[in-house]
């Protein structure tokens, strides 16, 4: 087994998850934050409190406990009226989506 770190292990017994829906956002927010890429949008909460997400124009970023989720519903885009889901086990999943969240 793979060592864990305290904070990980804590996550786990906390939330279920080493990469729990606030952590995936905290590094999501620092990634795009420091990428080349423009990317404007806030991240807001759901009514419930439950998981955080992007609008714009139809489509939609979900963050939730270990994935991201990108839906479009757009009808006019490559990806229209699709979802992708990410699983996020690490911080390079994170980046491996970001081109999906810049092409919405």
């Amino acid at each position: 087994m793979a060592d864990i770190s305290k904070d990980d292990l804590f996550d786990v017994i906390r939330h279920g998850y080493i990469w729990h829906s606030v952590k995936i956002k905290d590094h999501l927010s620092q990634v795009l934050a420091s990428s080349a890429n423009q990317f404007n949008h806030d991240f807001r909460y759901d009514s419930e409190d439950n998981y955080y997400y992007i609008y714009d124009n139809e489509c939609y970023i979900f963050v939730f406990d270990g994935k991201i989720e990108v839906r479009c519903d757009r009808d006019n885009t490559f990806s229209a009226n699709k979802s992708f889901t990410y699983q996020i086990n690490d911080a390079k999943d994170i980046i491996a989506a970001i081109p999906a969240l810049l092409f919405l």
